[in-house]
């Protein structure tokens, strides 16, 4: 027998065994996607930046902190073809914040004045919107 191939299939089996118990001890609610240990809520309707935010608070989430190449592509893999309000504004003149607080170190496209809401989709990239025009959203919180 191969000893090559028989530690090959073991460590495969353990691999699954372990990503399966991963996935056992983290969920997200039905309607959530689960990625990275987090959830993710990708609304049916559309809202206004505020009101985005405020469901989301009602959800126990915030608006999406997308702030990996990764995590960007995860979502807008999911977004098809529509526009989604995330959690990162502009707080002052090309000082863009995520809801968290923290400083966002990359590009907004789009930006005109009164564009201080972003979207992702369509594009890929974070695209400057109106926080009052309509777009649907995305809710992000810790999976339990």
């Amino acid at each position: 027998m191969n000893w090559h191939m028989i530690i090959s299939v073991l460590i495969t089996v353990v691999l699954k065994t372990v990503g399966m118990t991963l996935f056992l001890l983290y969920s997200c609610s039905r309607g959530w996607y689960f990625y990275q240990r987090r959830c993710f809520l990708l609304s049916p309707f559309e809202l206004s930046w505020n009101k985005s935010r405020d469901f989301c608070k009602t959800e126990g989430s915030t608006l999406a902190i997308v702030d990996t190449a990764e995590k960007l592509k995860f979502l807008q893999d999911k977004t098809g073809a529509e526009k989604y309000f995330i959690g990162l504004y502009q707080q002052a003149k090309n000082r863009w914040r995520w809801i968290d607080n923290s400083i966002f170190n990359g590009n907004v496209t789009n930006q005109h004045q009164n564009f201080n809401c972003v979207t992702i989709g369509l594009t890929k990239a974070y695209d400057a919107a109106s926080c009052d025009i309509s777009f649907r959203w995305i809710c992000e919180k810790a999976a339990i």
